[in-house]
């Protein structure tokens, strides 16, 4: 049999399995330390609705914000507009939430404050970890966190990579 059956008469008998058994279709392997040493090993993703949080503080006002932002998250939010404030609040909400899904179960714990998001030098955002939040980094082994916030159409987004 020449090499072109042989492949086509295996392709043929895969299909067949396959079509017998669907569920065993084999998976492709799952991203691990072994396989990727130095990779993402986890992602968070928040959104937060900007008019929502607007009608929340204006509800509850400036105490639901101390409760949410530490000091110097509330002086950087501290803006020359009500529109400025009210999205970088909402950007950092975002983004102190989905630093806390990259911890996976072991951030569950980890409080508002615990979480802040600083500036770097060049105006990106920054996670800075304390408390709860920093032992469940630790102890979920991670080394590196990447943060990244966007406001559009009414709504500030955030994605945190953990490695």
């Amino acid at each position: 049999m020449s090499a072109a059956a042989q492949l086509s008469a295996s392709v043929a008998d895969e299909v067949a399995r396959r079509i017998a058994n669907p569920w065993s279709v084999p998976r492709p392997p799952r991203p691990s330390e072994e396989l990727a040493p130095a990779g993402v090993r986890a992602v968070g993703i928040d959104v937060v609705d900007v008019a929502r949080l607007e009608s929340l503080v204006a509800r509850r006002g400036d105490r639901l914000v101390a409760r949410l932002l530490t000091p110097a998250e509330r002086a950087l939010c501290s803006g020359t507009s009500a529109g400025y404030r009210l999205n970088c609040i909402a950007g950092r909400l975002a983004a102190k939430e989905a630093v806390r899904k990259t911890l996976t179960g072991y951030g569950t714990r980890a409080g508002w404050h615990d979480v802040e998001i600083t500036r770097g030098g060049s105006g990106e955002p920054l996670p800075l970890l304390t408390g709860r939040a920093e032992e469940a980094f630790r102890m979920a082994g991670l080394t590196a966190l990447h943060l990244s916030i966007t406001h559009d159409a009414g709504v500030a987004v955030a994605v945190a990579l953990a490695s």
